[in-house]
Order: C-alpha cells, then sequence, then structure tokens
C-alpha cells in the first residue's frame, strides 16, 4: 500500500469509527472553533540531512568487462534544502499542504575494490511536493501521522529524483511549548550515471540505482509558541538517517 493510499485509507476509518455525520463535518468546516489552530499557515523551512544508500540496481562497464555490484562499497548521501510550506486544515484533524524549495546534494560511492577511485556527484535543483496530516489529541497530548510525496528536479540533467514520507508522532503540549518523539518512514529512488577514470585502465561507465539503506529512522522535537500566530521548531533525526529541521511558522485566520 503506497503512502497516499494508506493515508486516504485512514482518515475513511477515522471518520467511519468515530460516526461523524456529514452535518457536523460540514459544521467544523464552516464555523471554525478559535481554540483549534489557526488554519492557515505559511513556514519556512531549512533541513539538512546524512544517510547511507545501497544499490537496487547497477550496471558498471570497463571496456567489455562488466563490474559486479559487489565492487562497489559505502554509499554516503547528504542533503541541504530550503524552502517554504502553505499549510490548510480542512477541517480540526485534517491538515494538507504543498512545498516548494531547493536542495543541494552529494552522493559518494567508495568502492570496495582499491583498483576504483570513489565517485562523488554534487546535483542542485528545485524539490516540490504535497502532503497531509491526521491528528489527535486531548489537553495535555497529541497524536498524528504525516504523508507527504516530493519530486526533486536535478539542473544537471540528472533523472528526477522522488521520495515519500510517513511520519507518526506523539507528544504532550504546554502553555508554551510541544515536545515530541516519532519516527520517519522514508522511501527515495535515486538515479546516478556517468563516467569515471581507472587508472592504468581508462574509462568505466557507470548507471546506479540507489535506495535508502534503512527506511526508519527515529526523530525527536519541539515547538515553540513565540506569539499567538508565530512558532518556532527544531527536530532532530536519529539512526542510519540523521537530519536537523528548522521551521518558523507563522499561522493566521
Amino acid at each position: 500500500m503506497n503512502a497516499r493510499r494508506a493515508i486516504t485509507v485512514l482518515f475513511y476509518a477515522l471518520m467511519m469509527g468515530s460516526g461523524i455525520r456529514a452535518n457536523i463535518l460540514t459544521d467544523m468546516l464552516l464555523n471554525w472553533d478559535p481554540n483549534w489552530p489557526q488554519r492557515f499557515g505559511i513556514t519556512g523551512i531549512g533541513y539538512g540531512q546524512k544517510q547511507d544508500y545501497v544499490v537496487g540496481n547497477a550496471e558498471i562497464m570497463l571496456g567489455q568487462l562488466s563490474v559486479p555490484a559487489s565492487a562497489i562499497g559505502k554509499i554516503e548521501n547528504t542533503v541541504t534544502q530550503f524552502g517554504v510550506k502553505a499549510d490548510f486544515w480542512v477541517l480540526p484533524f485534517w491538515n494538507i499542504h504543498g512545498i516548494l524549495g531547493t536542495v543541494d546534494g552529494a552522493t559518494i560511492v567508495y568502492p570496495a575494490l582499491p583498483l576504483f577511485d570513489d565517485i562523488e556527484v554534487n546535483y542542485d535543483g528545485v524539490v516540490y511536493g504535497v502532503g497531509s496530516t491526521l491528528a489527535y489529541g486531548q489537553d495535555w497530548w497529541f497524536a498524528s501521522v504525516t504523508g507527504v510525496i516530493t519530486e526533486t528536479e536535478l539542473e544537471s540533467g540528472m533523472a528526477n529524483v522522488k521520495s515519500w514520507l510517513v511520519i507518526p508522532k506523539i507528544g504532550v503540549r504546554g502553555k508554551k511549548f510541544e515536545w515530541w518523539i516519532g519516527a520517519t518512514l522514508q522511501n527515495v529512488d535515486e538515479q546516478q550515471s556517468g563516467v569515471f577514470s581507472v587508472p592504468n585502465l581508462g574509462m568505466a561507465i557507470y548507471d546506479l540505482e540507489l535506495e535508502a539503506a534503512e527506511l526508519w529512522n527515529g526523530q525527536i522535537g519541539v515547538r515553540c509558541a513565540v506569539t499567538d500566530s508565530i512558532f518556532v521548531t527544531v527536530e532532530g533525526a536519529f539512526g542510519n538517517r540523521e537530519s536537523i529541521l528548522g521551521h518558523v511558522e507563522f499561522r493566521f485566520w
């Protein structure tokens, strides 16, 4: 089941299980309670990530010689992203958002055989995507699950990088702060191709399909209400995928 379908199924299951009638949903949609979050948000995003990749499929040719995928050792990927997110609470428990930003990344392949030199591919481009969040909570606690689908158009002529994420969280809230723990399921599909020099043997041609070494990582975060409309968020991820995320969010209406 893909991320988009999982979010849709969860949304309808939540509505059916809670016995929410259409007129109640309409009332929630049209008569927004001032105690609920302000409906519109514009958020500035800064994000950095480092993780290991594994080879999903590989073709490496040295002249007429096919080099096995086992010749590939460790693969590291780093990404830095800056952008903006716009979101809207359709219902008190359902948020939708869109993101647009720029990305700079580097993928380094460390060959297992000393015969080959390291391969480093640097790239940059534009990332865009959509997502949705389902949330529930009481006075002092909350839980949510977010699904995001993104695509990155690379300016170097490389194939677009597609990814999707599922992010469950559970946390507690006070008057000014929210704290949470959670996890991220990230599925990424990156393709790298090109040529590199092999000392004394000539040029090798490679075509690699890369995937995340670990699908899941843990995370911990905090959100501070600077004012009733301005919020600052810091979130860190740990595990094979390490990341740091910073948000400055403005909410209105």
